[in-house]
């Protein structure tokens, strides 16, 4: 498996920091998810969607924790890739850690997985 060929992503507002630890894919998401967040998230989320299929990875896993702010157009973005994984016949699970404090989280998140049960879960932390 060779290395990841997608590049962190910083704006004044908003990062997105992606990993990779043996097959998974770690994406930490931070400030705030707004219509500027929305672009450059569809096109990293794409790209990585491209990287899970090249190196074969098992999983998904997003940190969302810092994350203040998500708004529709960038829940739109996580249901294409979402979407995407599935249209391929890919079976990597999507993985979202949410902090329990920003009760938002889960419930703007609880509709991804009531979609796609298998493929999608929240863990609380």
């Amino acid at each position: 498996m060779s290395g990841l060929r997608v590049e962190p992503v910083v704006t004044d507002s908003f990062g997105i920091e992606p990993t990779l630890r043996d097959d998974t894919l770690g994406v930490k998401l931070t400030g705030t998810g707004d219509m500027a967040a929305a672009p450059p998230l569809g096109l990293c989320l794409k790209a990585l969607q491209g990287e899970v299929m090249r190196l074969s990875i098992s999983a998904v896993q997003f940190d969302i924790r810092a994350l203040y702010f998500l708004n529709s157009s960038c829940l739109k973005a996580f249901i294409s890739f979402i979407c995407g994984l599935a249209g391929q016949g890919l079976k990597c699970k999507v993985q979202f850690r949410t902090d329990a404090r920003l009760g938002w989280q889960r419930r703007s998140l609880a509709a991804l997985e009531r979609m796609s049960p298998e493929l999608v879960s929240i863990e609380d932390t």
